[in-house]
């Protein structure tokens, strides 16, 4: 039976106090949660005995409740015995809760046998002794059986493991086919609740150099934590798989802890990628950002026998910008258009921003920005993802860097005749800029204007199929040697918010690096552009 935990919180009482050996003078404490009395006999038979009081409910654990070898004579509302030994000291405490429930006779101790303390000691001791050196033998031997075994059948490991490997890899083959051939068959997945297992307690450390991925407000869960977050998923259903731009594995919705949560899943070619990823969200972005997607963890698993990598974010039921504006027939107002665009400026702007402090971060580049890596919040407004290729001017420094890596479809310029200074990062973020011109104009054409919206198309499709991915060849001729550029629907000029965001999509996407606008510049022009227009209305900062 509990020790009247309800009264705790609710009842002080008076005690009689004085203290030992004889208890000769007495005296009276007010405000107490409980009152006690209590005997001890020291090694030498001496006994001391002594009433109090305690104020504090630690103290009152600690003195009536304590754990070492109890023996609980009485255990009811109103009082507690517990008696025991340590190291030949006898002791024995009454606790009570009631006014001056501690008077009377104090608790009388029972004989001590201490030779039977002195012989369990003894066994207590030995067993200490004996038990690490039998367990170590035990282990030895275990270790020693192992390794003649797998010495005698090293020639027959290393057929089946090289067997193994063939069947894992037409496995993962076969499951990319079926991923990549048909967009219906996730259908069969939907239910199902999957569950990976984790591969092992190393994963993250290893792809991060051994720094610590311990989180703040913004940079995920703690390592620890992380390591065992593909065992607390489960994969309920997949919302796409293969994809543009280098990603080509899956993306699921999963289930964490009752919440959902959007699982990217990484094949293990991939590996450089997605460790490149984890450690952007981990490292580089160290504190959340409204217009940035938020990172959850990472984590290494297995299914069906193929090696995949996880990485966790917040899950948005709306999808990608490309999925929203693709919804006919969503067309959209001023206000949501302004409220879309801003928060991608502002998620890039941060980006692109280098923050002192210690919650600090250095100034990047995204490299693979387009409308399938934003996604779309429920209130409308946006938030970037997808850093796999995002790259700071350290990382310009010390790595290499590809230029053919991205959606071709919106490379700049200088990145698809290759002329870009790669040792600059202010090079990439003008690139950067360019991309966000042709964001803008897939937004600005789904916007309602004298009542009419256009269907989404992508950028350049006047030219290119509207779904097959073009050759670096192809935007190359189209963009530098043709000098294209997406084309701005006249119905624009008569409408002065349009016209003004067909102004700024032009010095975005200009055919000079240096004549393109920073993206402080762009944030500052659609602010305006929102403050002048009455059917919008956004906080502005």
């Amino acid at each position: 039976m509990a020790f009247n935990s309800s009264s705790m919180g609710q009842h002080r009482f008076k005690c009689h106090t004085c203290e030992g050996p004889n208890c000769l003078h007495s005296d009276i404490c007010y405000n107490a949660v409980t009152c006690w009395k209590s005997r001890v006999r020291q090694s030498d038979g001496i006994e001391s005995v002594s009433r109090g009081c305690t104020s504090s409910i630690d103290q009152m654990l600690l003195i009536c409740n304590k754990q070492l070898p109890p023996r609980i004579i009485q255990n009811d509302n109103k009082k507690r015995h517990v008696s025991g030994s340590l190291k030949g000291v006898q002791y024995y405490v009454e606790c009570c809760q009631t006014d001056f429930c501690n008077d009377g006779p104090f608790p009388i101790l029972h004989d001590f046998n201490g030779d039977i303390v002195e012989e369990n000691y003894a066994v207590k001791l030995t067993l200490a002794i004996l038990g690490p050196m039998v367990g170590f033998c035990i282990i030895a031997g275990i270790i020693l059986f192992y390794l003649l075994v797998c010495r005698t059948r090293k020639k027959r490991t290393l057929t089946a493991r090289r067997n193994k490997l063939v069947i894992d890899s037409e496995m993962e083959s076969s499951i990319l086919h079926f991923s990549f051939s048909s967009p219906t068959s996730t259908n069969m997945y939907h239910s199902h609740e999957l569950k990976a297992t984790a591969a092992g307690d190393s994963t993250l450390k290893e792809y991060l150099d051994g720094r610590s991925l311990t989180s703040g407000s913004g940079s995920g869960l703690p390592l620890l934590v992380q390591r065992t977050l593909a065992k607390q998923v489960a994969l309920v259903e997949c919302l796409g798989s293969g994809g543009n731009g280098g990603f080509g594995g899956e993306v699921w919705r999963g289930i964490w802890h009752g919440e959902n949560v959007a699982v990217k899943i990484y094949f293990s070619r991939d590996e450089a990628a997605w460790a490149r990823e984890t450690e952007v969200y981990s490292q580089l972005l160290p504190s959340r950002h409204d217009n940035i997607l938020g990172y959850v963890g990472s984590d290494m698993t297995s299914r069906a026998s193929c090696t995949q990598l996880w990485l966790v974010t917040h899950y948005h039921p709306i999808g990608s910008l490309f999925d929203y504006l693709n919804r006919t027939p969503h067309s959209l107002t001023h206000h949501q258009t302004l409220n879309i665009c801003l928060s991608i400026v502002n998620g890039l702007l941060y980006l692109h921003t280098e923050i002192h402090g210690t919650r600090g971060k250095p100034a990047m580049a995204h490299r693979n920005l387009k409308s399938k890596n934003i996604l779309v919040k429920t209130n409308g407004s946006c938030v970037i993802a997808d850093f796999a290729l995002a790259v700071t001017q350290d990382r310009l420094a010390t790595d290499r860097i590809d230029l053919k890596q991205g959606t071709k479809r919106y490379m700049s310029p200088e990145i698809l005749e290759q002329t870009i200074n790669i040792e600059c990062l202010e090079n990439f973020r003008r690139a950067d800029i360019y991309s966000l011109g042709l964001i803008l104009w897939e937004v600005c054409r789904r916007c309602i204007s004298n009542g009419v919206a256009l269907e989404y198309v992508a950028p350049y499709s006047e030219w290119l199929s509207n779904n097959q991915e073009p050759s670096i060849e192809e935007m190359k001729k189209l963009v530098c040697l043709d000098q294209h550029r997406p084309p701005l629907p006249n119905r624009w000029h008569s409408d002065p918010t349009l016209a003004g965001l067909g102004k700024l999509m032009k010095e975005c996407w200009h055919g000079k690096p240096a004549a393109r606008l920073p993206v402080l510049r762009v944030k500052k022009t659609l602010v305006k552009l929102a403050a002048n227009d009455t059917r919008v209305h956004l906080s502005l900062d």
